[in-house]
C-alpha cells in the first residue's frame, strides 16, 4: 500500500516564545498515521495551508524546495524497498529521515536492551553475549535480513557451535522478544515476522535432580577439616530448607528477615531471576544455619557461584553422594524432598518457590510420583524374590 504524505503546521495549536510552530510530515500508511518533524519552525503568517507550502519567508524558495525533495524521495525510497520485494514501514521513513536507510537490527536490539531499567544485571549480560555472538553470525545486518532463510541459516549455524537445544532457543527467543518491540512500535511489519512459519526445536524438560533423606542426613551430619567445605555445605543446605536459589542467597540481607505477630521468622522479598514477589517460612534448620553466623551485611558466607559448585563436588565425594551436585539441585530438594514429599499443598510450594505459574511447580509433583513408582517397583521386586 502506497504512503499519502503532506505537510501540516502547528498540529498542537501551540506556539514556542517566538511565535513560531513546528511544521511536521504527515504521513497515512496501512490506516495508521505517524507525524514526522522537518526542523522547520514558522510563523503563523509564513505557511499557506490551502497550497501547503511556505510563504512570506526570506529563505521560501529554498525551503519549498526541501520540503518537495523530501516528499519525492520518500517515494523513490518507498518504490526502491517495494522492488525489493519487502513491505513498506514507517520503520522505513524514520530510517530515511534520520539517514540511516539501513537501519541495523543489532543496533535496534542493544539500544532496546539499554533503555529498560527493569532488567537485572545478568540478564543484562544474558541478552548482551547473546547479540554480540549474533553480530559473529554476521548474517542479521539489517531488518531486511530478518528472514525464514536467514533465521534458518543462525539455526543451524548455533547448532554447528555445538550448542545444545535449550541454548539455541534461547537464542530465537531473544530474536523474538526484540522483533516484538520492533513491530509494536512500526519498525518491522508483523507479517515479515519469520517466527510465524519457523519453529525453533522446543528442549526437553531437563530432568530435575534432588537428594533424599538418607542423603541430606549424610550431608548435613558430615563433619569438614576445612571451613571453606563446611561453609559451602551450610549455604547449600539453607537453600534446601528455604528453596531459594544461589542468586537470592547470595544477595540476602538482614532486611529481607522479618517476625510476624506469632514469632515466626520469615524471609520475604523479590526473586532475582524473576522479580517476582514471594515469601518463605523459616524452618528451625534454616533458623539454626543462619544463627551460626553473624549477621552482618551478608547473611551467609556465600562464595562465587563457579567456586561454590567446584566445592560441592568435592562434598558429594566426601558424603559418599554418588550425584553430580551443583547449587540448584538443594532448589530442587527443596521441592520435592522438604515439602512435596511431606503433603505440602503444591500452591504452597508454588508461592514459596517464587513461581509465577502453578506449571513450573507441576514438574517437581511429577518428579515426586515418578521416585514413588521406582520406589515402588523395588518393593514389588523384593516382595516377589522373598515369596
Amino acid at each position: 500500500m502506497k504512503a499519502n504524505y503532506k505537510f501540516v503546521y502547528n498540529r498542537k495549536g501551540k506556539l514556542n516564545k517566538e511565535g513560531k510552530a513546528l511544521l511536521q510530515l504527515q504521513v497515512y500508511l496501512l490506516k495508521k498515521q505517524r507525524y514526522f518533524s522537518t526542523g522547520i519552525y514558522l510563523l503563523i503568517k509564513q505557511w499557506d495551508d490551502s497550497k501547503r507550502q511556505i510563504k512570506n519567508h526570506p529563505n521560501q524558495i529554498r525551503l519549498n524546495k526541501q520540503l518537495r525533495d523530501l516528499i519525492s524521495g520518500l517515494e523513490d525510497f518507498e518504490i526502491k524497498i517495494a522492488e525489493e520485494k519487502k513491505n513498506f514501514g514507517f520503520a522505513h521513513i524514520e530510517n530515511y529521515l534520520s539517514g540511516d536507510v539501513d537501519m541495523e537490527f543489532i543496533e535496534f536490539c542493544e539500544n532496546e536492551l539499554d533503555q529498560d531499567a527493569t532488567k537485572k544485571y545478568s540478564t543484562y549480560r544474558a541478552i548482551k553475549s547473546k547479540l554480540e555472538t549474533l553480530k559473529t553470525f554476521g548474517l542479521f545486518q539489517s531488518f531486511h535480513d530478518i528472514d525464514y532463510t536467514n533465521i534458518e541459516k543462525l539455526d543451524n549455524w548455533l547448532r554447528r557451535q555445538g550448542l545444545a537445544d535449550a541454548t539455541v532457543f534461547k537464542y530465537h527467543s531473544t530474536i523474538k522478544q526484540f522483533l516484538n518491540i520492533a513491530i509494536k512500535k512500526d519498525f518491522f511489519p508483523v507479517q515479515n515476522n519469520p517466527y510465524l512459519k519457523f519453529k525453533p526445536k522446543a528442549p526437553k524438560t531437563a530432568k530435575r535432580r534432588f537428594l533424599d533423606k538418607a542423603q541430606i542426613k549424610r550431608l548435613k551430619e558430615k563433619e569438614f577439616s576445612t571451613s571453606r567445605l563446611a561453609e559451602i555445605r551450610d549455604v547449600f543446605m539453607f537453600s534446601i530448607y528455604t528453596g531459594l536459589a544461589y542468586a537470592d542467597i547470595a544477595t540476602l540481607r538482614t532486611k529481607d528477615l522479618y517476625t510476624d505477630d506469632n514469632g515466626d521468622r520469615w524471609i520475604w522479598r523479590e526473586r532475582e531471576k524473576t522479580a517476582s514477589e514471594y515469601k518463605v517460612p523459616l524452618l528451625p534448620q534454616a533458623i539454626e544455619i543462619l544463627n551460626s553466623y553473624e549477621l552482618g551485611k551478608r547473611l551467609l558466607p556465600v562464595k562465587t557461584n563457579q567456586k561454590t559448585n567446584e566445592y560441592l563436588k568435592e562434598i558429594a565425594t566426601l558424603c559418599e553422594i554418588d550425584e553430580n551436585l551443583t547449587f540448584h539441585m538443594a532448589r530442587h530438594t527443596f521441592a520435592t524432598t522438604i515439602t512435596l514429599s511431606n503433603n505440602v499443598p503444591i500452591e504452597t510450594v508454588s508461592k514459596m518457590l517464587g513461581h509465577s505459574d502453578l506449571k513450573t511447580t507441576q514438574i517437581y509433583a511429577k518428579v515426586v510420583d515418578e521416585k514413588m513408582m521406582s520406589d515402588m517397583n523395588l518393593l514389588r521386586q523384593k516382595m516377589t524374590e522373598q515369596d
